[in-house]
């Protein structure tokens, strides 16, 4: 006779605790699927003590590669860079100018012909241009005021050498112009093809 009332309160305290149970659970299970449903979402005020995932981006991802130099590139890029007479301040290669460059050398190298402008009349300004890079407005559109070339020399230090002692060249590979000062961006392209060499060299500045 007295077990009935014992087994009333023992029901209504399981009852009870499922309840919390439950309750408990679903105050807890929306912040959970919420931040593994967004797994790139950065915490701020609304997300604050929520676990949020990020991922591990490894490789460089969204980042292009850095524009390799050939031998010769690079062995004219010491000379551009440490020449004691060297006018600009902190010059730093660009990808862009350094594959316009390069492709300067080459089109040269396979349409057979020296200048600074191309059979199809455009300049090297409008080849950078082209390429992504923004002149100032001020610099010819089709012109040259970023470019100087050399044909036949063996070696860099033979091509640095012979822009160095032609006044016309040195006031820019040097930048004892100021105009060319201000072009701390910088390129270099050299292709070899037939026993012919092709150097070049790009100076630039941003718009």
């Amino acid at each position: 006779m007295h077990s009935y009332p014992r087994r009333t309160r023992s029901i209504r305290m399981i009852q009870s605790l499922l309840v919390a149970t439950i309750t408990l659970y679903l105050l807890i299970a929306p912040q959970t699927l919420h931040a593994q449903s967004v797994p790139d979402t950065v915490p701020d005020t609304q997300t604050a003590g929520r676990s949020v995932f990020l991922p591990l981006v490894v490789g460089g991802g969204a980042q292009a590669p850095t524009w390799q130099l050939n031998a010769q590139e690079q062995q004219l890029e010491v000379l551009f860079r440490t020449d004691p007479e060297q006018h600009r301040q902190n010059p730093r290669r660009d990808d862009t100018l350094s594959q316009v460059a390069r492709q300067r050398a080459q089109d040269m190298a396979d349409r057979n012909y020296f200048s600074h402008t191309s059979p199809d009349g455009h300049g090297p300004n409008f080849w950078v241009v082209q390429a992504g890079y923004g002149l100032p407005s001020y610099y010819t559109a089709n012109g040259n005021n970023i470019e100087s070339i050399g044909l036949n020399y063996a070696t860099a230090d033979e091509v640095w050498q012979a822009w160095k002692s032609s006044p016309a060249h040195r006031v820019h590979v040097i930048a004892e112009d100021p105009f060319y000062a201000t072009q701390t961006d910088y390129g270099l392209g050299y292709v070899e093809k037939n026993g012919s060499r092709y150097w070049v060299l790009l100076t630039a500045q941003h718009n």
